[in-house]
């Protein structure tokens, strides 16, 4: 049985964005993570506990989650289990500093 699946509405931009910035290097590569990131969410509807709990100090963050995209092991994918399944928050590159991104996005559910 799978689980809902849903996505916060700057998702798409992120994928993009992301896409964009591989693509100045490999328009192949920026095609594999296309598809590699909505493989990789779809993955979380079959197994929506796998990824790692991010121990964020912030009590709004506290069930927050990250699995990397399949393929892409410096880009993550931050969600959350919820009542209604899992939320994607965020597809951002490991590095970046996403705390802020994550409160915002929470704030704005």
């Amino acid at each position: 049985m799978s689980t809902k699946v849903s996505r916060h509405v700057e998702v798409e931009n992120d994928i993009l964005d992301l896409a964009a910035w591989i693509g100045h290097d490999s328009h192949l590569a920026a095609h594999r993570f296309l598809d590699a990131v909505e493989d990789t969410i779809s993955g979380l509807s079959f197994m929506p506990g796998k990824g790692s709990p991010k121990k964020l100090r912030d009590r709004q963050l506290g069930n927050a989650r990250s699995w990397a995209v399949r393929g892409f092991p410096n880009h993550l994918i931050l969600y959350e289990l919820r009542a209604k399944g899992v939320y994607v928050l965020a597809i951002v590159q490991g590095s970046r500093r996403y705390v802020g991104l994550l409160r915002d996005r929470i704030k704005g559910k």
